[in-house]
């Protein structure tokens, strides 16, 4: 029977180059980590590095990795596997100093067969992994063995990898029933044929059978072959944005009624279809896309991916009110997807940034010069890369939509719509459930980088990015679009978000989000328009300039602290609690009697603004908007005072405090108060959680506090961090891409009245987090590891 093992621990590392793939090489003398992992955090961002901004200024170049161990207890004709979640990039695996497998495509997970070159005793693996033709990608991709590695033991007649694919065939409300359909594809190893079968269970969350099925198959030696089941389930519990259940489906092979290998994964019952006029239908039920693009990296850990980290901002956007998340632009890795799956989101999963032709990494587009990227594997692996990722997503109910490609050149090219059929063709050949898009960015560009009405026909849902940047469309959005192809399925595959420095109030800071809202006002009142990805939800290392090191489009900045931004989006989108969010801060030293201007974002109806007490103003704004119902005078335009989607007041500054009243109708039902502060005087933390198992991450977020105990907006000190017990600093940051100082470092200033501490248990035990800074009051937060 299979059986998968962590595979992770006590590697060793070393960058550089040299004939490291032998197993008797002595790598004593090199450093052990655990992955995932990612060196080029480990060094600060040069402007001499040839990733450039597009890569986050990153070093790069080449590194080995090793590990020996021992495989327990082999069994005869057992086949042994290393199962890779992503390397970046240009991956090549040595087992006992045999090459067994290579990977050019960063992104991708892929698998190696081991079985022929291991021996008795003590193995060595080793990969060797080249980063150093840059600059290669358009954003920060990092380097290394960035995701988890898994070692798969099975036997010769087994379930090829990602093998089971579930999919609702149908849902019948009247008879409370579901029907699914079950591909499994089984492969033959071994030297003889063989009669097997599959057999399907599905469990509901407390572990209870719902439905069975199975069928049988005829396996040559060598042979791999699909079958396929479509069982019924009563009362099923759908998956939804409210309730995302997920079911259990254990598959098992059978050989002569033996079972000899088996599998789980969970699904959701759900339907999920793009409509010309309804926009996108969720179990038959309209649901309007309020998501947003995200790139992989994680802040601190860089490419590295945890699960704590993306729970975490995953839990935040969620509070905003976004239910959407398109992986920009290539796979993530499949725990995020789990995430997605357990949290309710609905998933644009897309394969490449680049085709054929190749872009330049600094203006971001098509290079006619020589230039290094991942379109130097498409014509040999595209359907390779595609086809793992189809089959390695297929059961997610998160996944709602393929997209084969982001702001392609070919777009435009006479041999686009060719290239588009191959690869949307192999998304129907292996899923018929689902439809295929391409972010397309130049429709009704300029001529010769306009896209071709062939491509935007081909697809099965057309993705515009920035619908409203040429001419006329900055205002009409898609109603040209609209009036000449009504049957066209649409949606804002990327619009732009709302973003900026966390607490900048330098500029026009009241304007920022009037793009967003006159794009929201079009979106929201027309059921054609399936809703939106933004660009972006999170801030994001690389496509920058010097001296930043990434990018500051989102809501949220790299250590998942929310800006103002955030609560914007918060009162469009999240209609279920009520937000009241007051900016900018009130100290102001030295400009009392200045003008400043009082940005509130809500989804009150009206909100009353006071200053030390006195009256300021009462404002409110509806959306979307609409006219009386009976009379003329019932109703019509009360409390509209505005026809943005935020309210803006002129106060003269002077010290104290602004209050903001929010009301229903009459009902008074929130208030937020911005107060002038003192000097900080004390450190507060506080920990996601406080007890932990081995291995797990703790997010500490530090603030400070005047002598009244009020939280100082604008505090900047430098604050280090030590650590007494089994747990280890991972790094820390504050959200300010200016700051290019090393994450790693003990030691880090704050921005804006806020610093993350990233903390991983290293052991059983009790850790003791202590941070101090000069002329403040420390905090000690204490961990309890098992």
């Amino acid at each position: 029977m299979r059986k998968e093992m962590d595979f992770n621990a006590n590697w060793r590392f070393f960058r550089g180059d040299g004939a490291y793939a032998g197993a008797g090489f002595d790598d004593g003398g090199w450093r052990t980590l655990t992955l995932p992992h990612d060196w080029s955090t480990e060094y600060e961002p040069d402007l001499d590095q040839l990733s450039g901004g597009g890569g986050g200024y990153a070093v790069t170049g080449i590194g080995w990795y090793r590990k020996t161990f021992t495989l327990p207890d082999p069994e005869e004709d057992e086949r042994v596997s290393l199962r890779f979640g992503g390397v970046y990039m240009d991956a090549t695996v040595y087992c006992n100093g045999v090459k067994v497998g290579w990977h050019g495509y960063g992104y991708g997970t892929f698998t190696v067969d081991i079985t022929h070159t291991l021996v008795p005793g003590v193995n060595v693996v080793a990969v060797r992994v080249d980063n150093s033709h840059q600059p290669n990608c358009r954003w920060y991709s990092g380097s290394g063995i960035y995701r988890r590695v898994t070692l798969v033991r099975t036997g010769c007649v087994r379930m090829e990898e990602n093998g089971v694919r579930c999919c609702t065939n149908g849902i019948y409300p009247a008879r409370n029933s579901a029907l699914l359909q079950i591909r499994a594809l089984l492969r033959n190893d071994g030297g003889k044929p063989v009669h097997a079968g599959v057999l399907h269970k599905l469990l509901d969350r407390e572990g209870r059978t719902v439905s069975t099925s199975g069928t049988s198959l005829w396996l040559e030696p060598g042979e791999v072959s699909d079958c396929m089941t479509r069982p019924g389930v009563e009362a099923p519990r759908l998956w939804t944005l409210e309730d995302p259940y997920l079911y259990t489906l254990v598959s098992t092979v059978v050989v002569d009624e033996v079972p000899v290998d088996e599998v789980s994964c969970r699904v959701g019952i759900r339907t999920a279809a793009f409509d010309c006029d309804k926009g996108f239908l969720l179990n038959g039920e309209r649901v309007k896309i309020k998501g947003m693009c995200l790139h992989h990296d994680c802040g601190i850990t860089g490419a590295a991916g945890y699960p704590e980290i993306w729970r975490r901002r995953l839990t935040l956007l969620r509070d905003m009110g976004c239910n959407g998340i398109r992986c920009s632009h290539n796979p993530p890795d499949p725990g995020f997807l789990d995430l997605c799956d357990e949290m309710g989101f609905l998933v644009m999963d897309e394969i490449f940034d680049e085709w054929m032709l190749t872009k330049n990494k600094t203006d971001n587009y098509y290079s006619q010069a020589f230039a290094y990227g991942s379109s130097r594997y498409f014509e040999k692996y595209a359907e390779e890369e595609l086809t793992a990722m189809l089959r390695r997503d297929f059961n997610h109910p998160s996944v709602i939509l393929w997209s084969v490609g982001n702001e392609i050149p070919e777009q435009s090219s006479v041999d686009g719509v060719k290239i588009l059929n191959f690869l949307q063709d192999i998304c129907h050949r292996e899923d018929s459930s689902r439809m295929v898009t391409s972010a397309c960015d130049n429709i009704a560009a300029v001529e010769d980088i306009r896209t071709l009405r062939e491509f935007e026909n081909a697809l099965d849902v057309v993705g515009y990015n920035y619908v409203g940047r040429w001419r006329e469309r900055a205002e009409t959005f898609y109603d040209e679009d609209r009036h000449e192809f009504p049957k066209r399925r649409m949606i804002g595959s990327e619009n732009p978000s709302v973003g900026g420095r966390r607490g900048d109030y330098s500029g026009r800071y009241a304007d920022i989000t009037l793009q967003n809202e006159a794009l929201w006002r079009y979106t929201v009142s027309r059921d054609f328009v399936a809703g939106d990805y933004l660009w972006t939800g999170i801030d994001y290392l690389g496509e920058t300039v010097w001296p930043s090191r990434g990018a500051d489009f989102g809501p949220i900045d790299t250590a998942g602290f929310p800006k103002d931004a955030y609560w914007y989006f918060r009162s469009i989108w999240n209609e279920k609690e009520t937000t009241l969010h007051l900016l900018p801060h009130w100290n102001w030293k030295g400009q009392e009697g200045k003008f400043m201007e009082v940005v509130c974002y809500t989804n009150c109806d009206r909100v009353t603004l006071m200053l030390n007490g006195r009256i300021v103003g009462e404002k409110g704004f509806r959306c979307p908007r609409y006219g009386a119902e009976r009379r003329w005078n019932e109703g019509y335009g009360r409390f509209q005072t505005t026809n943005d989607l935020h309210l803006v007041w002129d106060v003269p500054y002077e010290p104290g405090e602004l209050t903001a009243f929010g009301f229903r109708g009459n009902d008074l039902v929130a208030v937020e108060r911005v107060a002038t502060t003192g000097a900080p005087a004390a450190i507060e933390a506080k920990a996601d959680r406080e007890s932990l198992h081995a291995g797990e991450l703790v997010h500490i977020e530090l603030s400070f506090t005047d002598e009244a105990g009020r939280a100082v907006p604008d505090a900047e000190p430098l604050v280090s961090c030590e650590i007494d017990g089994p747990a280890k600093l991972l790094g820390m940051d504050s959200g300010d891409l200016l700051d290019l100082s090393l994450w790693a470092l003990p030691e880090r200033k704050a921005f804006s009245g806020k610093l993350l501490a990233l903390v991983r248990a290293e052991g059983p035990g009790e850790a003791a987090v202590t941070f101090r800074a000069e002329g403040l009051k420390e905090k000690r937060v204490v961990l309890s590891v098992e």
